[in-house]
This record gives structure tokens, C-alpha cells and sequence, in this order.
């Protein structure tokens, strides 16, 4: 009985030896446990925090615990490899677009979309004829192709210019502003037979050559203005290296001393 009361004693006490050295085990810091930190753990930590005025951060690591310090390396780390999981990701979408459209361009441009707008509709096949009526088959099978593909290559053509604009809108974010919008939509209304990219460029070339314009007049009006002030300088007082004004004469050096109640 005795031995049986030690046996679970003993079992006892090396469960909670083991339940307290799991729970004395640190864990691993990652981006997300900075994350989940909110005002409860602390006030500092609200959703829209953007404390200023603080010293560099690299002045307060020499005094941080190294244990802190670790914590914050292993942030670091991990922040470090999900940036690079995101960029490969990132890469592999791109490679998947641009092979997409490369398929696409072989749909629309490829040697079957040629051959496709180059069918002979004019020439009069004698069906009579073996090969007559070889080639009006053919003929045939090409139109009826063209008429099944037509549809997929409009859509694809759409989609293909609606990513073409996307990307050219994300490159050229000034075509938000409206400097730039409203003259490009009056262009635009004016010569419909321009493209977005066209109108933009011809009103930024507009544009960026007044405020080349604008920019050459306020040199050329600060200039003058340093011109006059120098102009004046020389021809008026001139001023000895102790601060008192040297005077072309008695009447004039009395008259500065008065001013100054001397």
C-alpha cells in the first residue's frame, strides 16, 4: 500500500515538474504576437498608434534587457522571412501573368489569329473541281473558326486594354490630379481618335513646359532682384568693419547721428 501511495507521489510531482518547465519554455517572438497586442496589455498599443517625438530606437537598445532585445530580434526575423515569402509570391504572380499574357498574345497575334484575317473570301472555287472543292472546304472551316474565335478575342481584347489602362493609371498617378484630368478629357473630347496614354502625354508635355516657362521668369525675377539690391548697396552708404557707416561727408555724418540721438 505504502509503495503504491509513493508511486503516485512520485508521478505527481514529475507531472508538475513537467507542466512548470513547459511553462518556463519561451516561446519564439513573431510579427504576429506584436500584432495581437492590444490597449489591454497595454495603453500604448491602440490600432491607430502613431507615437512621434521619441528618440531613435537604436539609443534605447543599449539599454534594453538582452532578453528584450532577443524578442526583438526574433521579430525581426520573422518580419525579414515574410517579406520574402511575400515577394516570391509576388514574383510567381507576376511570372503567371506575364505567361498569361503571353498566351494571349498568341491568341490575338499569333500565327492562327493571321491567318484567320487573311482569309480569302473573294476568289470563286469551282466545286466541280477536286481541288476546287478542296479549298471552299477549307475556306469554310477557316470562317467558321474565325466566327467561333471572334468573340473570345473581342473579350480578350478588352480585358487585355482594361489592364493595359490599370497599369498605365498606377505608373502615372498624376492623372488623378485634376491639372491634369480635366485638360485631358477636354483633349480627349476633342480628338476622340487618341488614346488615353496620348492625350496624357501630350497635356503633361503642356504642362511641364510652363511650369519650365514659370520656373525660367522667377530666376530671371530673382536675378533682377539681386541685380537692383546690389546696384543700391554700392551706390549707397557704405559700412566700416566696426558697424559705423562711412560718410562722404560732414553734413551726412551729422545727420546719421542725429538719427541715431548721438
Amino acid at each position: 500500500m505504502s509503495e503504491n501511495v509513493e508511486t503516485v507521489a512520485t508521478d505527481n510531482t514529475s507531472a508538475t515538474a513537467t507542466e512548470a518547465v513547459v511553462e518556463e519554455t519561451p516561446t519564439i517572438a513573431t510579427l504576429e504576437d506584436l500584432l495581437q497586442l492590444s490597449v489591454d496589455d497595454d495603453p500604448l498599443f491602440h490600432d491607430d498608434a502613431k507615437h512621434q517625438g521619441m528618440k531613435p530606437i537604436q539609443s534605447w537598445l543599449k539599454n534594453v534587457p538582452e532578453e528584450v532585445r532577443k524578442h526583438l530580434a526574433n521579430i525581426r526575423a520573422d518580419y525579414t522571412r515574410k517579406t520574402q515569402e511575400i515577394s516570391k509570391m509576388r514574383a510567381e504572380v507576376e511570372a503567371a501573368k506575364s505567361e498569361l499574357t503571353r498566351n494571349n498574345e498568341s491568341l490575338l497575334k499569333g500565327p492562327l489569329a493571321n491567318q484567320l484575317k487573311q482569309i480569302d473570301t473573294e476568289t470563286k472555287y469551282d466545286l466541280f473541281d477536286e481541288d476546287g472543292m478542296k479549298n471552299e472546304i477549307q475556306r469554310q472551316a477557316a470562317l467558321m473558326l474565325k466566327q467561333m474565335l471572334e468573340p473570345a478575342q473581342q473579350e480578350l481584347e478588352a480585358n487585355t486594354r482594361k489592364l493595359a489602362l490599370e497599369k498605365f493609371r498606377t505608373e502615372n498617378p498624376e492623372l488623378t490630379d485634376d491639372t491634369y484630368k480635366k485638360p485631358i478629357i477636354k483633349l480627349l473630347q476633342d480628338r476622340p481618335e487618341l488614346k488615353l496614354e496620348d492625350a496624357f502625354y501630350i497635356v503633361k508635355a503642356q504642362i511641364d513646359g510652363e511650369k519650365l516657362k514659370a520656373e525660367k521668369a522667377k530666376i530671371a525675377a530673382n536675378k533682377s532682384a539681386r541685380r537692383e539690391t546690389a546696384v543700391k548697396s554700392t551706390s549707397g552708404t557704405k559700412a566700416s568693419p566696426s558697424g559705423t557707416p562711412q560718410f562722404r561727408s560732414a553734413i551726412e555724418a551729422y545727420n546719421y547721428h542725429k538719427a541715431q540721438g548721438k
